[in-house]
């Protein structure tokens, strides 16, 4: 079999070369980095409000954190597995930048969001983000 060289370079080199270049772009699309340009800070706060829902699975099982942000500040906040249903606990909620606070009593939550695919990233921090989808 021949092969070509070109400038000192197989093809097969080169081929190798151009598909690594070709994954490099694609990771640094923002895939990876779960931002999404173009968010007008106005505009976080209308994406925000609504019923958002997240589902882990915890020992083999099921279970969906349900979050309310209400247009007006308020906010609730229940978990629902198969064996149980706790009562909604009452907070405020609010939105600076991309960084969204939620005050459920004393305990304070303030980290950094974005959206990905119409789902909520909260929290967007790398190996602990929370995926929330919202239910209309």
């Amino acid at each position: 079999m021949k092969t070509r060289i070109l400038s000192g370079i197989t093809f097969a080199q080169f081929t190798i070369f151009a598909v690594g270049l070709v994954s490099a772009a694609a990771l640094g699309s923002g895939v990876s980095t779960f931002q999404e340009s173009g968010d007008a800070p106005s505009d976080n706060k209308q994406r925000l409000s609504g019923h958002w829902r997240k589902t882990t699975i915890v020992f083999g099982s099921p279970k969906d954190e349900h979050l309310v942000l209400h247009a007006d500040g308020t906010a609730e906040n229940w978990t629902v597995t198969a064996e149980s249903r706790s009562e909604p606990v009452a907070g405020r909620w609010s939105v600076e930048g991309k960084t969204l606070t939620l005050l459920f009593g004393e305990n304070e939550n303030s980290k950094p969001f974005t959206f990905y695919q119409g789902q909520l990233v909260f929290p967007n921090i790398p190996n602990r983000r929370g995926f929330w989808e919202k239910i209309e």
